[in-house]
């Protein structure tokens, strides 16, 4: 049931991936290759993790192909985050740059360091024993600098814009931190992929909504109060 779970979670993340990514090729704006990105890595990252359900990470390949994903997924959102709350500075395109080098180290320190894998599926999914060393360094420094971009850069979104859809990014980013904790608590591993598709689809609603004509329309109003009181 988790394998398949988890399989499905992997085609929905690669049609919102597809979906971001015919959005970009529109409007060519960067956020929504940023995010085409992440939904693909999401995709990579669930189909490593559906593979592996039934014999716990056995295979080192998978892992390593996980480890990139799954820190990625992260660090491509918050790019495209940054683009977002902060379109055309230097600090997205700065930052975008720090993803692609710290993406890069990863990817070479998992693959001349490979992961000893022990302990059960619920630890290696939450990173716990598989990923140590130089590669768990680069890892924290993508996921742990990424997560809390998302979450204040759509906040900060958000403040500027009065977009209320942007919280969903904000929202959906939270969940699958929960998920992750209650996975390595030994949690069922059923609950694990039902919250990450609930993240899931609440990052995509406030990806597709935070710049959709409709979110636009709602915006005019609150435009003309502000020129008002000006």
């Amino acid at each position: 049931m988790t394998a398949l779970l988890l399989g499905l979670a992997a085609l929905l993340s690669a049609a919102f991936g597809i979906h971001m990514m015919r959005r970009y090729q529109k409007r060519h704006a960067p956020f929504y290759l940023w995010w085409s990105i992440s939904f693909l890595l999401y995709a990579a990252a669930f189909l490593m993790e559906a593979l592996t359900v039934a014999h716990n990470w056995q295979r080192i390949w998978e892992y390593q192909v996980y480890i990139a994903a799954s820190a990625g997924l992260v660090g491509a959102m918050s790019v495209g985050t940054t683009h977002l709350a902060l379109p055309g500075s230097r600090w997205a395109r700065g930052y975008a740059l720090y993803f692609v080098a710290a993406e890069a180290a990863l990817i070479t320190f998992s693959l001349l360091f490979p992961p000893a894998l022990t302990g059960t599926w619920q630890q290696l999914n939450a990173g716990q024993h598989g990923i140590v060393g130089a590669t768990q360094a680069v890892y924290i420094l993508l996921s742990a600098v990424g997560g809390p971009i998302v979450v204040l850069g759509s906040l900060w979104s958000w403040w500027k814009t009065r977009r209320y859809y942007t919280l969903l990014i904000a929202a959906g980013a939270l969940v699958p931190s929960l998920a992750g904790t209650l996975a390595s608590q030994g949690s069922t591993t059923a609950l694990f992929p039902l919250l990450n598709v609930v993240g899931l689809v609440l990052i995509f609603l406030g990806y597709v909504y935070s710049k959709s004509p409709v979110a636009r329309a709602q915006d005019r109003p609150l435009l003309v109060v502000r020129n008002r009181i000006s």
